[in-house]
């Protein structure tokens, strides 16, 4: 009985050598947290994050919250706000004179001309005189009968979305848009850009964390909790008979590090009209919605360019459109067409649950 008490003590010092010689060998230990934002991006932006102390979650949330409040300010093409030049500031100065904004704003619209570039055309941030006929209709949609807009009106507004009327001044940090017709409408990027950077911020900090905010997701790291990857729904985009969605996941996709998913559709924003569906996605060559998929999904490292990639993938056909995703090295994509037939890239498959992917497979 001695001996076995010796034995235990000297082993116990080991142990205690060795926490002295390393610091400590304990692991530090995080608590999962869950918080949600309601006042930004007409959405409902879910976190969910790992903290050493319930202070530490707090200030996640403060910076966050503070962060997106911002944003959804500055990138409002619909409201003035006192003591800020926004998207709407610009557009009320189409023609008569640049305007000075912020690095945030100045940045999203930059990235969103080079955006125009490489999509040929199919995210154009210079819509808005067309998107705001639409965005009309469909207001008045909620609470009348619905009602097409008049395509005379849609192609005299289409005169005044040239991309070229957008000038920027890097060095003065002024936008300028020339055409006192044309006007910003950045709803295409705004709230993916708007993600990307306020989690690249955060990641200077905090090592865990994922946010929703809409269709967007974006995770940092893994989950500390044992988990190496951190479980996200791929949304069903399909609907019913009266194009109300039928709901839950088509699949489970596995993330890890740096990753963006972010799902988009015709399902949320839209009207019915002698059983023709009319969302808010419009083909910048018809003028009109286009009608090829209920859904597209992006899988990257940028939420901004999830974004931008998921409006100009929902205007092609589905080989087009995965000969596009190979030519972004980060990229990969799923849609399902309106009568339910999917596309997927061959990278997709490598995060999904139903190739064999779960919460706890190693990262290589």
């Amino acid at each position: 009985m001695l001996r076995m008490k010796r034995i235990r003590a000297i082993a116990l010092a080991a142990v205690l050598s060795l926490s002295l010689f390393t610091g400590c060998s304990k692991e530090p230990e995080y608590t999962k947290y869950n918080g949600s934002i309601w006042d930004s991006f007409d959405t409902i932006i879910s976190t969910v994050s790992y903290h050493q102390t319930k202070e530490e979650y707090d200030e996640f949330m403060a910076y966050t919250q503070e962060r997106y409040q911002y944003m959804h300010r500055l990138f409002d093409i619909y409201n003035n706000y006192e003591g800020m030049n926004n998207a709407k500031t610009i557009n009320d100065n189409a023609g008569v004179a640049p305007v000075k904004v912020d690095k945030e704003l100045f940045d999203l619209i930059e990235f969103s001309l080079d955006w125009y570039h490489k999509t040929n055309g199919m995210v154009n941030v210079a819509m808005g005189s067309v998107l705001k006929i639409w965005h009309d209709v469909r207001e008045y949609a909620e609470y009348n009968t619905p009602v097409l807009p008049d395509m005379e009106k849609l192609e005299e507004a289409n005169k005044h979305t040239s991309i070229d009327s957008i000038v920027l001044d890097k060095e003065n940090m002024t936008v300028y848009i020339t055409d006192p017709e044309a006007s910003l409408d950045l709803g295409a990027v705004a709230k993916g850009y708007a993600t990307e950077l306020i989690c690249s911020e955060l990641a200077e900090k905090y090592p865990s964390f994922a946010i929703s905010a809409g269709g967007n997701v974006r995770v940092n790291g893994s989950p500390m909790d044992g988990r190496t990857r951190w479980g996200i729904g791929v949304q069903n985009p399909n609907v019913d008979e009266n194009y109300q969605m039928v709901g839950g996941n088509i699949d489970l996709a596995f993330l890890h590090g740096r990753q963006s998913l972010v799902c988009s559709g015709g399902y949320q924003r839209f009207f019915v009209l002698e059983g023709q569906r009319y969302h808010h996605l419009i083909d910048p060559e018809t003028l009109y919605p286009k009608n090829i998929y209920n859904g597209v999904s992006i899988l990257c490292d940028d939420s901004g360019m999830a974004d931008a990639l998921s409006t100009a993938i929902f205007m092609m056909e589905p080989q087009e459109a995965l000969d596009f995703i190979d030519t972004i090295p980060t990229a990969e994509c799923l849609l399902v067409k309106e009568n339910g037939e999917t596309f997927m890239t061959d990278g997709f498959a490598d995060y999904l649950e139903s190739c064999g992917i779960t919460s706890k497979t190693p990262i290589e």
